[in-house]
């Protein structure tokens, strides 16, 4: 069905890291990367942990906040940007005095307030929890990104998906708004063969909180109505919800169960590999 909405929009915004890429293992090889930073005893307790959140078993889970002034993990509502319920690292719910009851989206700052839109972001917790630099974690996330492209199995063409560009680009715009620096993102595309693809790349987009920027400068560049527009993308909060609060449509890329919100601009798909 997420085709229909493709070929029905003048444009067409895609996300990069886990969408035009598919896949998993690349966030295990950040796990490894992340864990080198700490003694034996503790590498085995943040795997431990991270094995948990990847089996539900914790409150670090992709849609919530980690609070990384508190480290403690909260319930945030994308659409009314409402704060609920806090979770400490033992799934016990914390009573936090004076506590905010909203979070703009313009306040994620990436330190104190850490949306966890997808799955590089589970480890990036974890590290915090354990005490590792914002900027030790920066380098092994760089690390990782440069090992995808350079070690076998952690990156791959999703089938059909080049062709599917190829033809889909015809009468349209496509974009690429991805939070990957420049350089980052060019050695990826080039690397899946799909640069040729996309009229403009929009890097360091710094989603969520830039999102509606970015997608207003398209929206007017390419003077197209919200409703001839689709974002696709992996990351509900930088890619779904701020696209249906402009009034565009999305495909959302998940192996969740079920949509979150009931809305008929977006439809959910587990890949965009080509049949």
């Amino acid at each position: 069905m997420y085709k229909e909405y493709l070929n029905e929009a003048d444009v067409v915004i895609f996300d990069l890291d886990g969408t035009l890429y598919e896949g998993t293992e690349h966030f295990k090889l950040h796990v490894e990367n992340l864990k080198s930073k700490l003694s034996p005893e503790k590498q085995a307790e943040f795997q431990e942990i991270y094995n948990a959140i990847m089996n539900g078993d914790h409150p670090v889970q992709i849609g919530k906040i980690y609070d990384g002034e508190r480290d403690i993990v909260w319930s945030w509502d994308p659409f009314t940007e409402a704060l609920t319920e806090a979770r400490d690292w033992n799934n016990e719910v914390v009573n936090v005095p004076n506590a905010p009851t909203h979070l703009a989206v313009s306040e994620f700052d990436f330190k104190n307030w850490v949306p966890i839109g997808d799955g590089w972001w589970p480890p990036y917790a974890i590290a915090r929890h354990f005490g590792i630099p914002i900027d030790v974690i920066q380098q092994s996330y760089n690390r990782t990104k440069e090992q995808m492209a350079q070690l076998d199995g952690y990156l791959s063409q999703t089938p059909g998906l080049k062709e599917y560009l190829q033809e889909l680009k015809q009468g349209k715009h496509l974009i690429v708004c991805t939070n990957s620096d420049e350089e980052d993102a060019k050695r990826l595309l080039k690397f899946l063969e799909i640069e040729d693809y996309f009229e403009e790349l929009l890097p360091s987009a710094m989603k969520p909180v830039g999102t509606k920027k970015h997608f207003n400068y398209l929206l007017q560049k390419y003077n197209t109505n919200p409703e001839n527009a689709v974002s696709v993308g992996d990351n509900f909060m930088n890619e779904v919800a701020p696209a249906l609060q402009l009034g565009m449509k999305a495909v959302w890329l998940s192996d969740a169960a079920e949509k979150p919100v009931d809305d008929d601009r977006f439809v959910l798909t587990t890949t965009l590999a080509q049949s």
